[in-house]
């Protein structure tokens, strides 16, 4: 039966196409009425005019036309004159009549191109639809899906030209039977597709009978109504009513259409959303489901375009909405059968059958749009009267040949892919690990990546890779992709590893007819939630293995894939060897770069012990706090320009950077902005920058805008005359004049407000001024140095900080950087702290534990060089003993998180300068030994040296050159000092 009525719907297509290219045609298009509904086409003669869009016919070779039915049989009275010229009548919009002669034609071939292109591409789907049910014949959904097919493409080459066939009774009757049951049968496929809907199942006779039944009574009034518009036509009756008639049942047939179309998408959904525990059915249902939804914007637009004008379906402009639904079906379905296996094609075809049809079905495809677009460029050249019409058509016509060649090698590129996939995917996952093996990267990544190709290229949605840790005897969790497996470690003795040592390859299924791993290895793949595993082999032994799920598809895995995965096994083995071999020199590489680190850092710290020793308490000042009296004055006017900055410590690559720029501005008149956070030293810096440059000489006057009110900070700055406000009775000179010729250094310029900001721009600008309360302007030389902590950019957002006074201070900006940007200076600082406040306390506190230097390195230090002056200070003030150890510091810094081990540091030793105010202690000097000389000698210090030459000695293990490497004097200096003591 579903043979016989595949064989009707192409022989009525055939036929459709037929009437459609033979019959003569004038041009003229009326649909279920007698107004002209296009324009005639410039392609039909006409000789005294034609007819307008709105027009109304009134005869046609010497036909009246007093209603549709009468156009309809003119034009099967003149489908047979093509050639001859036949005389048309009609009333324009205004009621003139008109009348002139036409030449009968066979309509162009752009009118019905569509129409081939699609009969062409649908009869693949319909050819694989009918091998399918042919092969399948008890099974439902194929024989549903191919009674689908034949409605399908009934339903198109009819409606796509009802208006066209009405000349042919049967033609029309097969339309309406075929556009009637399309959305039946695609309900009923739902239904049953890919798992039986539970209503359906619950109904298994109702629901069919219900839908069928409502097609054929649909049918049965549809064709009553033409058949009494036909009797009424010859009859003279009624003709009018029944066209209103026909006109009313075919929107009811769109409705229902409608309502069963809403039905099948909701079906689809449901199935694709139960779908959950069947990775198949999601992906069979899925662009079925996508074709759908796109399908919604251009069936809707057919209805919208159907209630405004009911004329409008008959019509060419309605053409492309039907041919784009039909062609995201085709592919749908096409895509669901091939790519998917709904119907389990490989079981059916010859795969190299299979691919010379799709090749010859291309082929011929290919031959029928150069032969389409011939037709159409040499229609248009033959009609074409001006040369330059006819060159644009033939470069239009050599581009397309261009084009279509282009496309028809990349088609034939996709057909190689698709039919021999296994050598695409071989090249595709051997690109990957090339890729893998070229950057060297270490054995888990150098897995992923193995893992990466293999899921992405056999199209599955789960995978692990297992690598072998002989030295605690299991297999680790290397990669995963999809859910994380629970079971990271399987011990060698595991049932999957086990088996592989002695095959290759292992394939499990859940139905045990389609396992080839009988026993406890299945059992334990399933589990895994494993299909298909390949070892990976090094040096003759396992050293790991590839697990992966099951296909999205839910077939079982082919020969070919497994051959694959062999053939990616050898090559991953090798590059698994080499990654192995990399990382083990790595390893070894970062060990001694991190022993090399340790010993310089070692080295470092043992040359800013022995500057400090050397230098004693000479040298002075270190870059420690914004506040006043934590380290020595720089106001000593003579001082070198190198002695200005020597004074900043840190040796850090932070501090150097800044030093460097700021000996670059020193000598430059230009403003300077020091930005940088609280307790970073940004006053010493600028007072470093002022005695570096000519100014030297000259006043350094600072101003700490924040610690003045802002109504005062004003008279602080620019002076005041006697009477200027309550309580000035003097004038005052402000901070402008007393800096005149030399540096004017404006501290925490951010808070200072916007009235004052006004005035301090115009004095940067002039250099000029008046005091508070006088009008006489004075004009001054400084050279300004700001400083800030404060976001100045986001201030200026808020409106808080004026841009052109942002823009006259920030001319150079120099920045402090914060201690957690400079660790490596903590050591140096630390020292510093702790001599100077041991000497002013009377402490003989002389050197730090390592662990307390370890906390203090680890530390982040949020009120920078302040907080570690003030953390110093409180711990030599609490140290019970000659160390500061890690219990003397806050706990904040004794339990601050670490990001790694920096290694013990070195001991260090710190001369104690004074102890008491009027006993002098001798320094633990690095230069020269000596016995101590009378008043001179200090037991105390004495017994203290020689604790710390046994403790070098014995940190050394005994070697006297380590151990005065690590004291920090040369070897002949440690030597004397063992014999003073009697430790030679």
């Amino acid at each position: 039966m579903m043979a016989v009525l595949g064989v009707v719907a192409i022989a009525y297509s055939v036929w459709v196409l037929w009437i459609v290219a033979t019959s003569g045609d004038i041009g003229v298009r009326c649909v279920l009425g007698i107004e002209v509904k296009e324009a005639v086409p410039t392609e039909y003669e006409w000789e005294g005019g034609r007819p307008g869009v709105g027009d109304t016919l009134d005869s046609v070779d010497g036909r009246l036309i007093r209603h549709y039915p009468d156009y309809v049989d003119a034009l099967r009275r003149i489908r047979r004159k093509a050639g001859e010229s036949v005389s048309v009548s009609w009333t324009d919009l205004e009621g003139q009549a008109h009348a002139a002669k036409a030449r009968v034609r066979t309509r162009p071939f752009s009118t019905y191109i569509w129409a081939v292109l699609w009969f062409v591409q649908e009869m693949v789907i319909f050819a694989l639809g009918a091998r399918v049910f042919w092969k399948r014949p008890r099974d439902e959904s194929a024989r549903l899906f191919f009674q689908l097919c034949v409605f399908t493409v009934g339903a198109y080459m009819g409606g796509v030209h009802w208006s066209e066939i009405v000349v042919e009774p049967v033609l029309t009757y097969g339309f309406v039977a075929f556009a009637v049951f399309v959305p039946i049968v695609s309900l009923h496929f739902a239904l049953v597709f890919p798992r039986i809907h539970p209503i359906f199942a619950r109904h298994r006779r109702a629901v069919p009978a219900a839908l069928y039944g409502l097609g054929l009574v649909e049918v049965a009034v549809i064709y009553a109504a033409i058949a009494w518009t036909r009797w009424s036509s010859i009859h003279a009756g009624d003709v009018e009513t029944a066209v209103l008639i026909v006109k009313m049942l075919a929107f009811t047939s769109i409705g229902i259409s409608f309502v069963l179309f809403v039905l099948f998408f909701t079906c689809l959904l449901r199935s694709y959303v139960r779908g959950d525990d069947s990775r198949t059915e999601r992906h069979q249902v899925k662009w079925i489901l996508l074709a759908t939804l796109l399908s919604f914007p251009l069936i809707l637009y057919l209805l919208w375009r159907a209630v405004v004008d009911p004329s409008r379906l008959g019509r060419a402009s309605a053409a492309w909405p039907m041919y784009g639904v039909s062609l995201l079906y085709t592919l749908a379905y096409a895509s669901s059968i091939t790519r998917y296996k709904l119907m389990q094609v490989d079981d059916l075809f010859n795969r190299t059958k299979l691919y010379l049809s799709v090749s010859v079905a291309a082929g011929l495809l290919y031959s029928a749009v150069l032969v389409v677009s011939a037709l159409l460029i040499g229609e248009r050249l033959l009609d074409e009267r001006t040369g330059r019409e006819g060159i644009a058509a033939g470069v239009t016509a050599i581009a397309l040949l261009i084009l279509s060649g282009a496309i028809r090698e990349r088609f034939q590129k996709a057909i190689d892919r698709r039919f021999y996939r296994e050598k695409y995917k071989f090249d595709q996952a051997m690109r990957k690990m090339k890729l893998a093996v070229g950057s060297l990267v270490d054995r888990e990544t150098l897995g992923r990546r193995l893992l990466e190709a293999a899921v992405e290229i056999l199209r599955v949605d789960w995978g692990a890779i297992y690598l072998v840790d002989p030295s605690r005897g299991w297999y680790a969790l290397a990669a995963s992709l999809g859910p994380e497996p629970e079971e990271r470690k399987l011990p060698v003795s595991h049932p999957v590893p086990t088996r592989l040592e002695s095959t290759p390859s292992l394939r499990a299924s859940h139905s045990a007819a389609q396992s080839s791993v009988p026993g406890d290895a299945a059992d334990a793949m399933i589990a895994l939630g494993g299909e298909v595993a390949y070892a990976l082999e090094a040096d003759g032994k396992l050293a790991g293995f590839l697990i992966l799920g099951p296909k999205r598809s839910g077939l079982p895995y082919e020969d070919e894939e497994i051959a694959f995965l062999g053939a990616l096994s050898s090559v991953a083995t090798l590059a698994l060897h080499s990654a192995e071999i990399q990382q083990t020199l790595e390893t070894l590489n970062r060990d001694l770069r991190d022993k090399v680190e340790k010993i310089a850092e070692q080295q470092r710290r043992i040359l800013i012990l022995q500057d400090q020793l050397v230098g004693g308490g000479a040298s002075a000042g270190v870059v420690t706090s914004d506040g006043e009296g934590s380290t020595p004055s720089l106001s000593d006017q003579n001082e070198p320009v190198d002695a200005a900055f020597a004074r900043i410590r840190g040796s850090g690559p932070a501090m150097k950077r800044m030093i460097d720029v700021a000996r670059k501005v020193a000598s430059s008149p230009s403003p300077v902005l020091i930005r940088g956070e609280s307790g970073t030293g940004k006053e010493l810096l600028a007072e470093a920058i002022h005695l570096a440059g000519p100014r030297a000489g000259r006043a350094f006057v600072k101003v700490h805008c924040a610690a003045l009110s802002q109504n005062l900070l004003e008279s602080e700055l620019f002076g005041h005359v006697r009477g200027a406000f309550t309580g000035a009775d003097r004038d005052r000179v402000g901070r402008f004049e007393q800096a005149d010729g030399g540096t004017l250094f404006l501290d925490e310029i951010g808070d200072i407000n916007l009235e004052v900001q006004t005035k301090l721009l115009r004095v940067l600008q002039e250099m000029s001024f008046e005091r508070v309360g006088s009008s006489q302007s004075i004009s001054v030389d400084v050279r300004i140095l700001a400083a800030t902590h404060q976001d100045l950019e986001g201030l200026i957002r808020a409106g808080r900080f004026r841009e052109d006074l942002y823009y006259r201070l920030n001319v150079i900006p120099v920045r402090t950087p914060s201690l957690r940007e400079r660790r490596e200076d903590i050591f140096e600082l630390s020292i510093h702290f702790l001599r100077e406040h041991a000497r002013r306390a009377g402490r003989s506190v002389s050197h730090l534990d390592d662990d307390a230097l370890e906390a203090l390195v680890r530390y982040d230090w949020p009120g920078n060089i302040r907080e570690l002056e003030n953390v110093i200070e409180r711990a030599v003030v609490l140290a019970e003993g000659p160390a500061l150890s890690l219990h003397d510091l806050p706990s904040e810094i004794r339990m601050a998180p670490g990001a790694r081990k920096r290694g013990r540091p070195p001991r260090v030793l710190v001369p104690i300068t004074s102890i008491g105010s009027t006993s002098r202690a001798r320094s633990a000097s690095v230069g020269g030994g000596g016995a101590p000389q009378g008043a001179d000698a200090d037991p105390e210090l004495d017994a203290f040296e020689r604790t710390q030459l046994i403790d070098a000695l014995q940190e050394a293990g005994g070697n006297k050159s380590e151990a005065a490497r690590l004291f920090g004097v040369p070897r002949s200096t440690f030597c004397s000092k063992l014999k003073r003591h009697g430790l030679a």
